[in-house]
Formats: C-alpha cells, sequence, structure tokens
C-alpha cells in the first residue's frame, strides 16, 4: 500500500447557473470519492485537496478568484490555499477559531496524507458575519459537527447553499473519529429554518432538490439515533451495535485503521445520550 497507488481522474469544469464548478474523482485502494470546489462571483469556495492542484490551478486561471473562503480547516478544502494565496496574491478566510491551525503545515493521519495529501500552512483571516461580493450576499452559518470550525455559505436572494461537508450523504454511514454527529444533527436542524433550494456539497456536487435532502439527511440520522438506543437499552455494545447495523465494512476502514467508520457514527450517538 504505497502513495503511488492513489489517482486523481475523470476531471472536469463544468456551470451550473453562475455557479462555476471543477470536479475530479480521487481514488486510492479501491475507494473512489467525488471532489468539488466551486466559484461564483469572484469567490472561490475551499481550495480542494493538495493532489487536485493542476486542476484547481487551471480552474483558478480560468475565473481568476478574488479570496477563497473555507467551509472547514480540513487538508481536503485547504489543501491548495498557500499555493493559491502565493500564486493570485488574494486573501483567504476561515473560521476564526482554525486561523490558527492554518498558519502551520498539516499534522493528519497518515491515511488522509495518502489519500489527499498535506497542506502547507497560510495566513487567513477571520470569516466576516457576511460576505459581500460584486453582485451577491452570502450569510455565513455556524455549523458544527463535522469539525468545531464547519460554516456554511447562504445566499438567501438566490436560496442557493455552499454545504462543505455537512451533507455529503443523506444516509451517512460511516464518519472520522472526531465528528460529533448529535451536534451535527442540532447544526442541520437550525438550517433547516432556512429558505434554501439549491446546494453545493463538496463531495455530492450540485443538488438541485437540496432542502428535501437535508431533511431526508436529519430524519435518517433520528431513526438511525432511535435503532441504535434500542439495541444498547438491550445491552449491546457499541461495536456490536455497529456490526449489526452496517454489517459491510468499507475499504476505507481498515485503510485509517477505524478513524473513519460506522463504530465512530454509533458511539457518537451513544455518547450523546449518556452525556459524555
Amino acid at each position: 500500500m504505497t502513495i503511488d497507488q492513489r489517482s486523481v481522474s475523470d476531471c472536469r469544469q463544468y456551470q451550473a447557473q453562475e455557479v462555476k464548478a471543477v470536479n475530479c474523482k480521487v481514488q486510492m485502494m479501491g475507494t473512489k470519492i467525488n471532489v468539488f470546489a466551486y466559484f461564483v462571483d469572484g469567490m472561490l469556495i475551499d481550495s480542494g485537496p493538495q493532489r487536485m492542484e493542476k486542476e484547481i490551478a487551471n480552474f483558478c486561471n480560468r475565473n481568476r478568484p478574488e479570496k477563497i473562503v473555507h467551509t472547514h480547516f480540513h487538508e481536503d478544502h485547504t489543501g491548495n490555499t498557500a499555493f493559491l494565496k502565493n500564486k493570485l496574491q488574494i486573501p483567504a478566510y476561515i473560521h476564526h477559531e482554525s486561523s490558527a491551525i492554518c498558519r502551520s503545515k498539516g499534522r493528519i493521519p497518515l491515511y488522509r496524507f495518502a489519500f489527499w495529501g498535506n497542506r502547507k500552512g497560510f495566513q487567513a483571516e477571520s470569516l466576516p458575519e457576511f460576505i459581500e461580493n460584486s453582485h451577491s450576499r452570502y450569510e455565513v452559518i455556524h455549523t458544527p459537527g463535522h469539525t468545531p470550525d464547519h460554516v456554511v455559505f447562504l445566499d438567501r436572494k438566490e436560496g442557493r447553499l455552499f454545504s462543505g461537508d455537512l451533507f455529503v450523504h443523506h444516509k451517512t454511514r460511516i464518519v472520522r473519529r472526531h465528528e460529533n454527529i448529535p451536534l451535527l444533527m442540532k447544526s442541520l436542524r437550525s438550517l433547516l429554518k432556512e429558505d434554501f433550494k439549491t446546494v453545493y456539497c463538496a463531495h455530492a456536487g450540485v443538488l438541485e432538490h437540496g432542502y428535501r435532502l437535508v431533511k431526508q439527511k436529519l430524519t435518517y440520522l433520528g431513526e438511525l439515533q432511535g435503532q441504535i438506543f434500542t439495541l444498547s437499552d438491550k445491552g449491546y455494545e457499541a461495536k456490536e451495535i455497529a456490526r449489526r447495523l452496517f454489517p459491510q465494512t468499507p475499504t476505507i476502514t481498515y485503510f485509517s485503521f477505524g478513524q473513519f467508520s460506522s463504530y465512530n457514527l454509533v458511539r457518537s450517538l451513544i455518547e450523546d445520550r449518556i452525556g459524555l
């Protein structure tokens, strides 16, 4: 298992109304993940993983962003920011909790380094409450859970939501070790009070019926939590519950030594119940 087994393939650029996107499929050891970065009204939303440097550079040469805004600090969202800041001489913004983290080179688990590459340190300003562009205004909404610093960007006028990793899939089955799923559910509930239509997800792409899908995700997680509590009440431990509810183990769970797994999802929901 070596870094040489990684690949980036099937890259394309396209436009959905005023929003432009670059999409690549990142592959390793039989696991394939879609990655999207978006550009709208002078603003690049996330800079993608370092492994997509050439594709992101080409995308930015075509569109010439005036600023980079980030949904959170993970390396698949910030991996090219140092490079782009130096190349284009533009500012970068991130939630204030992550400014210090981003100033240093990424310290990440081996499986994430192998999949995405690392990121160089960069200077980022704190995200304002609103991002004012030439023809648009985006509200910055704090949506912790996936990470403590996670935010989404909402254009109320156009009903557009750039969701980072808040959504990803309406039926979550595996999560990272440090994700807080009950807190993510709280963020989803809060977000569903807003009015939006199209969701621009960093991994699922452009979702025309985004509001409905975000609602489906929250419903699914609520029902899953109920199933987990029922099995816990019967005396089953978190690992056994995970095996019962998710009998198939994805390759990435083995490759990450359990840092990305269904067990993490089950454990997070159980810990919320007992107040840990």
